[in-house]
This record gives structure tokens, C-alpha cells and sequence, in this order.
């Protein structure tokens, strides 16, 4: 019926309304790509419509609802990063804002353990550069993530086991700095010991 009345109606001031209803209804049949192609339509066409915010939320969602999971393709977690970044900086009062947060840090961690996953296959294969580059780009990317520490520990071993003691002192050095309640900071703290 929006459809129609889209086609049939190309310049009705209720085009706005009617374009909103299309996209809510494929997003409420869980046709996400669809419906994002609608919001992302309806965001071109009236960026500064009142409803704009939640097109932007609803197309973000469209985005962190076919997330996979972490050992596939990541590209649509990239995809709701940037749109509920896209949200926060154009709707930064909007009512969708604390929402919009909680799903990009939900998003970053994703993406942040899909990274984590690949380094800890390449350290479990003793493909210790590629290990490197894998915790490296994470904790710099990702510091927040709730496995960071984890991570640099990982990471310090990696190290050690490619004969870099300098590198690994340098992030087992971080590790206890940065982390000394992890269950990590004493291992670190060892290994620091036998580097020195």
C-alpha cells in the first residue's frame, strides 16, 4: 500500500509519512536490507524531517541486526558502526542518542572479538607475525573491549616467542600498568622478571 501510493502519488506532501511507513514495514518483516535501502531513501530525500533520527536508528539497526557471527565476514557490524556513528554526530540531541551508544560499543567489542578470534587462531598455528599484527591492531583500535588485557597478554607473548624481548616488555609493561586487577597483571609481572 506505501508502495503504491508512492508510485501513484509522486508529489503529495505525505510522501514523507508514507516513505517512513515502507521502510517500517519491511523492517518490522525483518527485511533489513530492503528497509535500510528505504531509510537511507528517506534520509536523502528529508534530512531535516523530525523523523530523520529514527530513520537513522532503524537503518543502523537494519545494519546490527544481520550481524553474523564473530568467525564469518564482519562487514555489516562495520556497517552499524558507521551509522550509529553517522546517528551521534548528526542527531546528537536526539531521543535515540544513549541507544545509539550502547549498540556502537555492542558493535566496536564485535568487531574488537572477531580480531581477537583471528590472532588467537594465527598464535595457536605459531604464525606469530601474523598474531602480532591481529593484537596489535585491536588494542589499539579497541582499547576498551572488555578482553583488552587478554589481548596484551597474547600479544607479550607473541612476542617472546618471535624473539622481540623488547617488544614484549614494552606490553607486558602496558599490561600491568593499565590492567593491575587482571588475572593477567601477575603472569605479566613473571614473565617481565625473565625478560630483565
Amino acid at each position: 500500500a506505501f508502495s503504491k501510493f508512492l508510485e501513484q502519488h509522486p508529489q503529495d506532501r505525505r510522501r514523507p509519512e508514507a516513505l517512513l511507513g515502507l521502510a517500517d514495514a519491511l523492517y518490522g518483516d525483518k527485511r533489513y536490507e530492503e528497509a535500510k535501502f528505504q531509510y537511507r531513501r528517506f534520509l536523502e530525500l528529508f534530512p531535516t524531517n523530525p523523523e530523520a533520527p529514527k530513520a537513522q536508528f532503524n537503518s543502523a539497526m537494519c545494519s546490527f541486526l544481520r550481524v553474523k557471527t564473530i568467525d564469518r565476514d564482519q562487514s555489516t557490524t562495520h556497517e552499524a558502526v558507521q551509522e550509529f556513528q553517522r546517528l551521534l554526530q548528526s542527531y546528537p540531541r536526539s531521543a535515540y542518542v544513549d541507544d545509539a551508544t550502547e549498540k556502537l560499543a555492542a558493535s566496536r567489542e564485535r568487531l574488537a572479538a572477531y580480531e581477537f578470534y583471528v590472532g588467537r587462531f594465527y598464535y595457536g598455528q605459531r604464525a606469530y607475525p601474523a598474531a602480532i599484527g591481529r593484537f596489535e591492531g585491536l588494542v589499539k583500535t579497541y582499547p576498551e573491549v572488555s578482553f583488552a588485557d587478554e589481548a596484551l597478554f597474547l600479544l607479550g607473548n607473541a612476542y617472546v616467542r618471535s624473539d622481540n624481548p623488547q617488544g614484549a616488555t614494552g606490553v607486558f609493561d602496558e599490561l600491568v600498568q593499565r590492567y593491575p586487577q587482571s588475572r593477567y597483571a601477575n603472569q605479566a609481572k613473571a614473565r617481565l622478571g625473565s625478560l630483565r
